[in-house]
């Protein structure tokens, strides 16, 4: 038995995509201006991994996870702004607490870690103004193997020279702000699998300090322009320059307008989201190429064709092809939205928009750009001609 392939459209399609360029390309300018509006005046909703932070993983013990007891516990520690959701499974909760910067409110969270698991007697002061130092005060006099238990029971990493010689009452740490920064991370941590620990089993945490935050942005920043320009070289050996910067500009397009889906919407820009925003650029340009590879075929067939004819029957050649990958991606993309979860949610609603823009933008801004950066179907015809008097 022989299979016929399958055409989304039994007839041929003559839709005029390339008459309605003007407004299309008005209404891109438009959605891509407020979105960069958007990204300067309002911002992106940087996730842990940019803007640094506490994520815990937090299982009950019991039946499911009660995410407003939770915030009502966590969110009294002092600890800062609090986000939390299910992660996974309705028992297992995902605690999101902002970078702790410091100072007082940090040394009064390790005071109360102290009381708690040190025991009664114990103070946590802080050292001079300007400096991230630290001072620990015990009940009773310890030497420096057990001030180095004491001290890590706060979540305080300490150095041999920083610890006190002989048996003393008092141990006074010497760091800078950045430090105890950092250090505060850990206090946070221990402050939260304090309070819920009776009920919740830790199942893990993370910590991303500002530095590594910023060093991550900058790293996906140029990750964004050495992927879009390798495509751009790539398109630009492959067709002639005018399609390059049609890709180029498509491409530009897709990105800029799934940012403003991010701020629009307040989705948590992570890794995954910036993992989202590749992936766009990278099916967006599938898509132009399959285009682009059919205009030029009807360049070289059509020799008496204009340009936008052109441009609107090679659309309509593959309009069956874009469709239905187009929908297949779509339906797959939909179920992660629907049954993924938090933690790819943000990754799904991107790759959604960008499934559709990136459909747009291949007919109506990389093609639309032929039109306006001149290309001319006449510029491939002498090397075929060459080709057919060297044949003859």
């Amino acid at each position: 038995m022989l299979w016929k392939p399958v055409h989304l459209f039994t007839f041929k399609t003559k839709f005029d995509f390339l008459g309605k360029r003007k407004a299309a390309l008005i209404l891109s300018t438009l959605i891509n201006i407020v979105a960069l509006i958007g990204v300067f005046a309002v911002g992106l909703n940087f996730g842990i991994d940019f803007r640094g932070g506490i994520a815990i993983q937090a299982r009950a013990k019991q039946g499911a996870a009660n995410l407003e007891e939770l915030r009502a516990t966590v969110g009294g520690l002092g600890v800062g702004e609090v986000a939390l959701q299910e992660f996974g499974d309705p028992s297992t909760a995902l605690i999101r607490v902002q970078r702790q910067d410091g100072g007082a409110q940090c040394v009064a969270g390790a005071q109360k870690v102290m009381l708690k698991r040190a025991g009664p007697g114990w103070q946590v002061k802080p050292g001079p103004a300007g400096t991230g130092n630290v001072e620990f005060t015990s009940p009773a006099a310890l030497d420096a193997v057990a001030w180095r238990d004491a001290v890590s029971r706060a979540g305080l990493t300490v150095q041999e020279r920083q610890l006190p010689r002989g048996t003393v009452n008092t141990a006074k740490i010497d760091m800078t702000p950045e430090q105890q920064a950092e250090w505060c991370q850990q206090v946070a941590i221990k402050l939260v699998e304090d309070v819920i620990g009776d009920k919740y089993e830790l199942r893990g945490t993370e910590s991303v300090g500002p530095k590594i935050g910023e060093e991550l942005m900058q790293s996906g920043i140029l990750a964004v322009i050495a992927t879009m320009a390798a495509i751009a070289i790539y398109v630009w050996f492959r067709f002639e320059w005018q399609f390059a910067v049609g890709a180029l500009i498509a491409m530009l397009h897709d990105v800029i307008s799934t940012l403003g889906i991010f701020v629009l919407f307040q989705l948590d820009f992570s890794l995954t989201a910036l993992a989202a925003v590749l992936t766009i650029a990278g099916y967006s340009i599938n898509d132009t190429v399959v285009i682009f590879d059919r205009v030029r075929e009807n360049m070289r067939r059509y020799k008496k064709l204009g340009l936008i004819e052109l441009l609107n029957l090679s659309i309509n050649e593959t309009l069956s092809r874009t469709l239905m990958t187009s929908s297949t991606v779509f339906v797959a993309v939909l179920a992660l939205v629907l049954f993924g979860g938090p933690v790819l949610y943000s990754f799904s609603v991107a790759m959604l928009w960008g499934v559709i823009v990136g459909t747009y933008s291949s007919i109506w801004v990389a093609c639309a750009g032929l039109v306006y950066l001149k290309l001319r179907p006449e510029q491939l015809r002498p090397d075929d001609e060459k080709a057919e008097k060297a044949k003859a």
